[in-house]
């Protein structure tokens, strides 16, 4: 997933690099090179739709997921790293490493700081089971 203007742009170099060289591989090697063609427009798709504001996340959703989608709220919210970073207080520095790991071992109070940031109300349900 492309998460900034940065990777955007790598990504845009490498995609045209891969389609100049497709005249020049064999056809054993160009199965491969167009997939990963693909791959990179669909980010690319991705990332632009998600600029877009075209996100919508779920009504009902486990608190892993939705951390797993920050970086998508924070796009299609219109902010970039550096927004949300200026607004946590931190460097661009963390939040890329951050969103590098899917906000994987930040701490719960690292993360209801950023979900609030990003104008968010988390409601948490007890899910029905028979301890309670």
């Amino acid at each position: 997933m492309i998460k900034s203007e940065q990777q955007k742009n790598r990504t845009i170099k490498a995609l045209e690099d891969f389609k100049n060289r497709l005249s020049d591989i064999s056809e054993y090697s160009k199965a491969g090179v167009l997939a990963m063609i693909g791959q990179l427009e669909k980010e690319l798709e991705e990332y632009e739709a998600l600029k877009r504001g075209e996100f919508v996340l779920p009504r009902d959703i486990t608190f892993v997921e939705l951390v797993k989608n920050i970086a998508k709220i924070r796009i299609a919210k219109g902010l970039s790293q550096q927004d949300l970073a200026n607004m946590l207080g931190i460097s661009k520095q963390q939040i890329n490493r951050y969103e590098e790991h899917d906000y994987q071992n930040v701490s719960l109070t690292k993360i209801s700081e950023i979900i609030a940031a990003l104008g968010l109300t988390v409601i948490l349900e007890r899910k029905n089971d028979k301890a309670a």
